[in-house]
């Protein structure tokens, strides 16, 4: 777990540094897109396993060394960018963030919809099943009483 929060760490912060010189080299941010979101998605998962309760001390660390470094990112965007840059891009993370929670909200909803397909199959197969044995049971019992009615 340790190792997993540096290394997760690591990757937010090299990709934080990619962008940063992008922006000193007077380059957009835009060419940084892949980076961008190597950061946020590095951030996310130490920020979600905060959340969860899963985190130790070094994960914790390692989220206060990104959002420090994100502080100094975004006093970069203000020297370098254009204007309205960081606003831009908190408004894309906050975005980004939504379309990946209804992302995963649909995929719980895709499951639990074949979850009750499955049920209501096997229930109606269940009740056909029962209601087949019960009529034939009772054209078994008709066809038995008639083959002994005379006897």
């Amino acid at each position: 777990m340790i190792f997993e929060a540096i290394a997760v760490g690591k990757v937010a912060l090299d990709a934080l540094q990619t962008v940063r010189g992008l922006l000193e080299e007077g380059k957009g941010i835009a060419e940084a897109g892949k980076d961008l979101g190597k950061f946020f998605d590095a951030k996310e998962k130490i920020e979600d396993r905060i959340k969860q309760g899963k985190a130790d001390d070094e994960e914790f660390w390692e989220l206060e060394k990104i959002r420090a470094a994100e502080q100094q990112f975004y006093e970069q965007m203000d020297w370098y960018g254009r204007a309205g840059l960081k606003d831009d891009y908190l408004r894309w993370q906050k975005t980004r963030k939504e379309l990946k929670e209804k992302a995963l909200k649909r995929e719980e909803a895709k499951r639990l919809a074949k979850k009750k397909a499955i049920k209501t199959a096997l229930t109606y197969g269940a009740v056909g099943i029962f209601t087949l044995g019960i009529v034939g049971g009772a054209v078994a019992l008709l066809l038995f009483l008639i083959s002994h009615r005379g006897r």
